[in-house]
């Protein structure tokens, strides 16, 4: 009765087996497409900037999303190697469809990882989501619970997520930033009819602007709790999730495992980060 308590139909299931469903079945629809496309990768990569037009290749919107966010990651590993300082990051997911692929695609949680090491005696590095209160009035509630849970999976590893709900930032860039040195910009979320639009810039003027954009992040976070705990409890109540009710099935459902419920298909989802994100989100859960 209990593993059948678990996967009971809700918000929770529902916003995982529907988020999976739309990109296992985009990904292996696209499967022979991006696989024939990934011998142009690092002609992409070599270029200054790049923003190819979605319409040089027939994607379905899973697969515009994926090769998007992989020539992104790539890209932005490979402008900030041997960076000398901690980079802080501005990610433009504002739903929980957007907000997905971290918790689905295997090069996103890859790449999380990789910014561990960036940690230099304990400080992390830190991320900046844009969500208006407006974004978060239109949603519906299983995909306000897929962006908490890509959050969670961002503090597990040890990133510090910073939320600003003020609208003007809707429009920043997803951008890498290294201050006075370089900011990578690194888009794939609306983009319209481009797949991605990157470029590296160290102009005094740009640095100046996206300094001035994370250091407004900082004042007006709304995060404000010293631990992730804190700050994952301030998201819920803005998102206006019940915190006992998310953490309490995330615990359930981590407990008899991700693959009971749904399994990935295609080659390049992994359901690593989702258990990773429920995992940590159930750690919170009040003891009974």
């Amino acid at each position: 009765m209990r593993f059948l308590g678990a996967f009971l139909l809700d918000d929770l299931t529902h916003g995982i087996v529907w988020s999976l469903a739309q990109l296992d079945d985009g990904l292996l629809a696209d499967d022979q497409s991006l696989d024939a496309e990934s011998h142009n990768l690092e002609t992409y990569l070599a270029l200054p900037r790049s923003a190819p037009n979605r319409q040089l290749l027939e994607l379905t919107a899973a697969g515009s999303s994926w090769w998007g966010s992989a020539f992104c990651a790539q890209y932005i590993e490979r402008e900030l190697e041997g960076a000398g300082e901690i980079p802080v990051f501005w990610t433009r997911e504002q739903r929980g469809a957007e907000a997905a692929p971290w918790l689905f695609f295997r090069h996103k949680i890859d790449y999380l990882r990789s910014t561990g090491r960036f940690a230099d005696g304990g400080q992390a590095t830190s991320r900046v989501f844009c969500v208006p209160e407006a974004s978060v009035l239109r949603t519906e509630r299983y995909e306000r619970v897929l962006l908490l849970l890509a959050v969670a999976l961002m503090e597990r590893y040890g990133i510090r997520v910073r939320l600003v709900a003020d609208s003007a930032y809707t429009d920043m860039d997803g951008v890498a930033f290294i201050p006075g040195q370089k900011a990578v910009v690194a888009n794939w979320v609306r983009t319209g009819e481009a797949l991605w639009a990157a470029s590296t810039t160290s102009s005094r003027g740009d640095l100046r602007s996206y300094g001035t954009a994370f250091g407004d992040a900082q004042q007006i976070d709304i995060l404000t709790g010293s631990a992730p705990k804190s700050r994952l409890e301030e998201l819920a109540r803005f998102l206006d999730i019940d915190w006992g009710w998310v953490t309490t099935r995330c615990r359930a459902v981590a407990e008899q495992g991700i693959a009971s419920l749904v399994r990935t298909r295609s080659r390049l989802l992994t359901s690593d980060g989702v258990e990773d994100a429920l995992s940590f989100l159930g750690t919170f859960a009040p003891r009974i």
